[in-house]
């Protein structure tokens, strides 16, 4: 009887473990996607295996990735977690179960996909494999890294390259001495009041000049006959720098004249023009904003033949008759790549007494002539170290003059305004000797109809 109770009490005991341990297994739910097979039906179990085979294809590519890790960029060993035995087990089952749902594909469908694998594969032997090309990127890692020694000779080509192009780059830069050489040569081209010579310079300079004038000439009441004027002008200039912003000099010119009206006999006259003195000076020094400012004094003096003095019907003046003086100033800026310059100047006439017959009862006995006011502008370009070329236009007022008739009666003349347009070039023939060639033409009836001018300094 205790035999009994005892095995009863056991058996108790023993099916109470086993129910209380089967219980949270059954009440436990299942991980991933359970199908129920005794439930389902073949209807149903084509659609259910389609939806199974993505996610079962996207366990196995993770399973993949992580059973064959990157060889190049190795993964840290506790980045990857491993999947625990269990849950490897259950997915292996639902595969099986997968697979097994599954119905098998039509005969058509298995024989028409072998055709066409068939079909590939006589393709890929008809064609030709196509072997990719590498990239710069591969062939360099190929070929492998560059020795020590090929290193250093691709540095030194690149070193002798950088050379060569600071040398050509030298080349065509122009020094500070020849570029300020240039400047002076652009502004003397333009005209001898725009530079100074340094201290102790002594300069000559030869001009030649040609102008030509024509007009119309009455010569009796109901003839017009046409006038021809040519004059040819030489002259000789002397300077000397005092200091360097101080430059005193005198000019003198020999001028030829001839002139001839219709079919006239022609008038010519050669003789001394009027002799000019004048000085130059900078009085402030040139740099940064400030610009080169140049004043000049001058004085002209009646050496020539007086227009007062000779018979006009008989010969021609070479001067004007008078003194007269002027003050003036010039300004130039290096405006890159142009030299903008421009002068301006004021001329007085001084009061001459004369003893002249206008006409057999009319005599001049005084002249009061007009001052003038002047200025020009223009600008000079160099085309090369050798050549330069500038533009510019000079435009002149003249009040009018007064004639006194045998003391007692006054004719004034009225103003006149003249115009010219001047292009002139310069050339360096050796590398102190520089030669200037200028063109003008006359915008009025004042003026000549156009003028020459050839110019050549020297300076010791």
């Amino acid at each position: 009887m205790k035999k009994s109770i005892f095995i009863g009490s056991l058996f108790f005991v023993c099916f109470n473990i086993i129910l209380w341990t089967a219980i949270p297994l059954m009440a436990k739910e299942p991980q991933g996607i359970q199908i129920a097979l005794r439930t389902i039906s073949a209807e149903d179990a084509e659609p259910a295996a389609n939806d199974m085979i993505p996610a079962v294809a996207q366990t196995e590519s993770k399973a993949a990735d992580q059973k064959a890790p990157d060889v190049s960029q190795p993964a840290p060993e506790k980045a990857v977690k491993e999947v625990p035995p269990v849950q490897q087990t259950a997915v292996q089952e639902r595969e099986k179960e997968a697979v097994k749902i599954q119905p098998p594909e039509p005969k058509k469908k298995v024989q028409e996909k072998s055709k066409s694998k068939e079909a590939e594969v006589k393709k890929a032997d008809r064609e030709p494999a196509k072997t990719p090309q590498p990239t710069p990127e591969i062939q360099a890692e190929e070929s492998g890294p560059q020795t020590l020694e090929q290193q250093v000779q691709s540095l030194r080509k690149e070193i002798q390259k950088i050379r060569d192009e600071n040398e050509a780059r030298k080349k065509l830069e122009i020094p500070e001495e020849e570029k300020g050489q240039t400047i002076e040569d652009i502004l003397s081209a333009a005209g001898r009041q725009y530079t100074m010579m340094k201290q102790g310079t002594v300069g000559l300079t030869y001009n030649l000049g040609y102008s030509y004038f024509s007009s119309d000439a009455i010569t009796e009441s109901s003839v017009v006959e046409r006038r021809s004027n040519h004059n040819l002008t030489n002259t000789i200039t002397a300077e000397y720098a005092l200091l360097n912003n101080l430059t005193i000099n005198t000019s003198v010119p020999f001028v030829y004249k001839y002139n001839r009206v219709g079919t006239a006999e022609a008038q010519d006259t050669t003789d001394l023009g009027d002799v000019s003195v004048g000085l130059s000076v900078q009085p402030f020094k040139s740099g940064g904003v400030m610009p080169p400012l140049i004043f000049s004094l001058g004085l002209s003096m009646p050496t020539g033949e007086s227009p007062y003095e000779i018979n006009q019907q008989e010969t021609q003046s070479t001067g004007s008759g008078y003194y007269a003086g002027s003050a003036g100033f010039s300004v130039s800026k290096v405006i890159d790549p142009l030299v903008a310059f421009g002068n301006m100047n004021y001329t007085y006439g001084f009061k001459k007494s004369v003893d002249q017959y206008w006409s057999k009862t009319q005599r001049l006995t005084e002249v009061e002539p007009g001052s003038s006011l002047g200025f020009a502008m223009g600008f000079g370009y160099a085309l090369s170290y050798q050549a330069s070329m500038n533009m510019s236009v000079q435009v002149s007022y003249s009040f009018g003059s007064e004639y006194i008739i045998n003391d007692e009666f006054t004719y004034e003349s009225g103003s006149s305004l003249s115009a010219a347009l001047n292009i002139g070039t310069g050339w360096r023939i050796t590398q102190s000797r520089s030669i200037y060639l200028s063109l003008g033409v006359g915008l009025t009836n004042n003026d000549s109809d156009f003028s020459l001018n050839f110019r050549l300094p020297f300076e010791f």
